[in-house]
């Protein structure tokens, strides 16, 4: 039997199973007076923006774009300075390409934050009702496009966690949906296995080049993924946190390598790569919302020592380390110590986690979103 819930149809023709407006600050000087105009509004809305000042950076500026064109959003207003390189109107005549109701402002021509505020405030009573009507929409799994990631990993992460990961993306794909993770600094020494996945041969070229671009980086850098949160939870090498990351990728075919902001271009298992200076190597909640700007509903986070991480997309938390139970009540939403303890098999849990992703979709909430923990 079918699966359905109701999304939220938007006029490009994407579906989303959450509904929000977006508020964006084209720069650190605007971040302010956006932050006040969310505050103002909390309920329907979410804040992100340009991670700079006055200089114009393509990477961070086109993915803003890709965050305001998602699916989350009914409508979005741009707040600017108006002498940043990341102009406000133009940042809004991309994300309108979408068809979606855009509105921008800029405090210089307003007049100061207050005016701003006040102008702002009448924009965002506008764009949060024509959201509430936004149109309704039947959605199945084929649908959803959901994204894996890992982080402050230890052994429980590798054995349970990310192996459940792996499987419920598995199910995902085999309804006829799309999965993707990234970190391919985190996939050291898994070249060949990934290869050997690929659908061709330029498939498995460019999962090879990506994962040694990531080893020459870490090389030249003198520093390797598996980090300090690893180390905590007694991964020793990279080896160990790349063949424990490896195992969330599930066993499909490898369909190819997103390289930008781009939405998958058919269905399947894809590796997300960001670009260097883009704004896409700076920690976990940074990859929650690179899935996000890559059409991603929502991720699924695998955790051993612990984390909060939130997203302007639901995140599905996942720990399997028993001796985390207080974490496990106030900040993860699936529980994976049955692995762990002997009481359940990976497929089992596996497939309870792929009911969780479906619950999120049709609309339960996860505790970050709970928590208002939207990190951008």
């Amino acid at each position: 039997m079918t699966t359905e819930f109701l999304g939220y149809l938007r006029p490009d023709g994407q579906v989303g199973i959450r509904n929000y407006v977006a508020i964006i600050y084209t720069t650190h000087c605007s971040m302010v007076v956006a932050q006040k105009l969310q505050q103002a509004f909390p309920v329907g809305t979410q804040l992100f923006g340009y991670p700079a000042g006055c200089a114009l950076r393509q990477g961070p500026f086109d993915k803003i774009v890709a965050l305001g064109k998602h699916s989350s959003y009914a409508g979005v207003l741009v707040v600017g300075l108006g002498c940043e390189g990341a102009d406000a109107y133009m940042v809004a005549e991309e994300i309108a390409k979408s068809c979606k109701p855009v509105e921008a402002l800029k405090i210089q021509d307003e007049g100061g934050d207050l005016k701003t505020i006040e102008k702002g405030s009448r924009i965002l009573v506008s764009l949060l009702q024509k959201a509430s009507q936004a149109e309704r929409a039947k959605m199945t799994p084929a649908d959803l496009i959901v994204g894996a990631e890992c982080g402050g990993s230890d052994a429980t992460s590798g054995l349970a966690s990310n192996p459940i990961a792996g499987v419920a993306g598995d199910l995902l794909i085999e309804a006829g949906g799309t999965y993707m993770h990234s970190e391919v600094s985190e996939l050291m020494g898994c070249a060949d296995i990934l290869a050997a996945r690929a659908v061709n041969e330029e498939v498995a070229r460019k999962v090879r080049e990506v994962i040694e671009e990531a080893e020459r980086r870490s090389f030249e850098s003198g520093r390797f993924s598996w980090g300090y949160g690893n180390i905590l939870g007694g991964l020793t090498s990279i080896e160990e946190k790349s063949y424990g990351a490896l195992a969330k990728s599930g066993s499909k075919p490898l369909q190819g390598i997103l390289r930008k902001f781009e939405r998958p271009p058919r269905k399947g298992y894809w590796i997300q790569v960001g670009e260097p200076g883009s704004g896409t190597f700076h920690g976990d909640p940074e990859g929650i919302n690179q899935f996000a700007a890559c059409g991603a509903h929502l991720a699924l986070f695998t955790t051993g020592c612990g984390s909060t991480t939130g997203g302007l997309i639901p995140v599905i938390k996942i720990m399997a380390n028993p001796k985390k139970m207080q974490l496990i009540h106030d900040n993860v939403d699936f529980d994976a110590t049955p692995v762990i303890r002997g009481e359940k098999t990976i497929q089992e849990m596996g497939e309870e986690l792929y009911q969780e992703i479906l619950a999120v979709a049709a609309g339960k909430l996860t505790k970050s979103e709970i928590y208002r923990h939207f990190e951008a």
